[in-house]
């Protein structure tokens, strides 16, 4: 199994000159937590890099990486980079994600399949996961109505070998100047995935100013 952190983008909403996974939260950046997480599953990393990627490289000397000169597109064609000459178990991490280690542990031990947080109640930013039948069936922004269960999603993914080539053919398929989750969604409405729900565990995705605050106050504490 490998990790694929996805770590191109600019970040604008942040209104930050770094890269998200540099920003740092009570001390220590994103992507410093992230490799002590996987270090501790013991799961081999590769960052897909893109703005300021040297600075990035910088933070995380002698690990793996592909690059996407096109990141200012869109994040599918991040997530077709970092997929690029893959042949095992693969976890899709955004890097943008402050969490409790155990969430990340949880979706390892899945086939495939995401984490979701039920307890979210979506706005239009919000990736969100549908449940139906037991089996996860969507993913999208918004609210999803139709579905058994929904929840955010909280920012990673575990996909098993076999499953590869399908995705691939989801993602060549889909809007390259668009997020990956399309891909996704084309991918589980016909294969399916499993979930874990957090369950109360502590997590926050960090798109906007006000986010580090509630990561720094709220989610650090807990970790």
């Amino acid at each position: 199994m490998r990790a694929v952190i996805l770590a191109a983008g600019v970040g604008r909403r942040l209104k930050d000159d770094r890269p998200k996974a540099l920003l740092e939260i009570g001390g220590r950046t994103l992507l410093s937590r992230h490799l002590e997480n996987l270090a501790a599953l013991d799961v081999p990393v590769r960052i897909v890099t893109g703005f300021m990627a040297e600075e990035l490289l910088e933070h995380a000397p002698g690990t793996a990486h592909r690059h996407n000169p096109e990141f200012r597109r869109g994040s599918l064609l991040s997530l077709s980079a970092g997929l690029e000459g893959l042949d095992e178990d693969v976890v899709v991490m955004d890097a943008d994600v402050l969490y409790d280690p155990t969430i990340l542990a949880d979706v390892t031990q899945l086939e495939r399949g995401f984490a979701i947080d039920p307890r979210t109640d979506p706005g239009d930013e919000e990736m969100m996961i549908g449940v139906k039948g037991g089996i996860v069936r969507a993913i999208r922004r918004g609210k999803l109505p139709g579905f058994d269960l929904v929840g955010e999603g909280v920012g990673f993914f575990k996909l098993d070998a076999a499953s590869l080539p399908a995705l691939r053919t989801s993602i060549d398929a889909a809007d390259p100047e668009g997020d990956y989750e399309a891909a996704l969604d084309a991918f589980v409405a016909e294969h399916g995935a499993q979930y874990v729900e957090v369950a109360g565990r502590p997590w926050t995705e960090i798109d906007f100013p006000e986010d580090v605050e509630t990561a720094e106050r709220d989610i650090l504490p807990q970790l």
